[in-house]
């Protein structure tokens, strides 16, 4: 099972900070089935996930504060272009892992996110439903 974070404390629900979120998920965020998945026992299970990465970590915050996931901010990840003059900036990163955390996510953000977020995201929850369906 995928790690539970909970909520940040203190964390207030503002439409304003969930409708910047959804836009700021329109433009950078991701939502995919990760097929590495997590163990559990011996075995590989895939699960649902949203990431988003940046290269300026207090954008991701801003992020982690309007959804009140406490999931940290994870980074920096070196990132070289190969064909560039000059290393690109290092990247850090915010996931939210697991069925319910990922549709608890697109719950909060849904009135304003896009089209194109929202079949992305129901394609990740659709697989995983398959699988899971598939296992059982």
């Amino acid at each position: 099972m995928p790690p539970r974070f909970g909520r940040l404390r203190g964390w207030e629900l503002r439409r304003e900070q969930l409708a910047w979120a959804a836009g700021f998920v329109d433009g950078e965020g991701s939502f995919h089935l990760d097929r590495k998945g997590f163990r559990k026992g011996q075995r590989r299970h895939p699960h649902p996930r949203f990431e988003v990465g940046q290269a300026e970590p207090k954008i991701l915050r801003r992020f982690r504060q309007a959804v009140g996931f406490a999931n940290p901010v994870n980074g920096p990840y070196g990132n070289t272009k190969k064909d560039a003059k000059r290393p690109a900036k290092p990247t850090w990163v915010y996931g939210v892992s697991g069925h319910e955390h990922v549709q608890a996510l697109l719950a909060l953000l849904w009135p304003w996110l896009g089209q194109t977020k929202r079949q992305q995201a129901k394609v990740a929850l659709k697989r995983y439903s398959e699988w899971d369906s598939a296992r059982t």
